[in-house]
């Protein structure tokens, strides 16, 4: 699937969403994370759909940009949130700031094989990256 357009990122990051087959349900949580978040959080939404835009796009186009694109629009979620939407989706959970010190993800990390570890901490930089870049758009109650 070609990701580049240029429909506005809540139109492409519902699209992309319907469009793959995932693991888990992992499509209908990020569906009612999105109607959560446009229902709470305009600009989070926002940000948060232009996020995963940007990292479904990947280092390279060898890799497979679901991680990354869920990654991308749960970066911006409280731990709250995170713990909520995210209970059955260890990996996307693991990638993401609000459960960056999350004991139990910890320990589920340290039994991943050294190529998913590599993959996860590769993300989890870019994540970090992008979504310091959206700190301005702070979740309604946080500081």
């Amino acid at each position: 699937m070609h990701h580049r357009d240029t429909t506005n990122p809540p139109e492409w990051a519902r699209r992309v969403n319907r469009g793959w087959f995932v693991h888990g349900g992992l499509d209908v949580t990020a569906d009612a994370w999105l109607t959560h978040l446009e229902q709470t959080d305009p600009a989070r939404f926002l940000a948060s759909c232009e996020i995963a835009r940007a990292l479904s796009r990947g280092p390279d186009h060898t890799i497979d940009p679901k991680p990354w694109f869920y990654a991308g629009l749960f970066s911006l979620a409280t731990p709250e949130e995170a713990r909520h939407y995210l209970a059955n989706h260890r990996f996307t959970a693991a990638a993401i700031p609000a459960l960056a010190h999350d004991a139990t993800l910890d320990h589920w990390v340290s039994t991943l094989g050294p190529a998913s570890r590599e993959v996860l901490e590769r993300l989890r930089a870019a994540v970090r990256g992008l979504a310091s870049q959206y700190a301005c758009s702070k979740p309604q109650g946080q500081g």
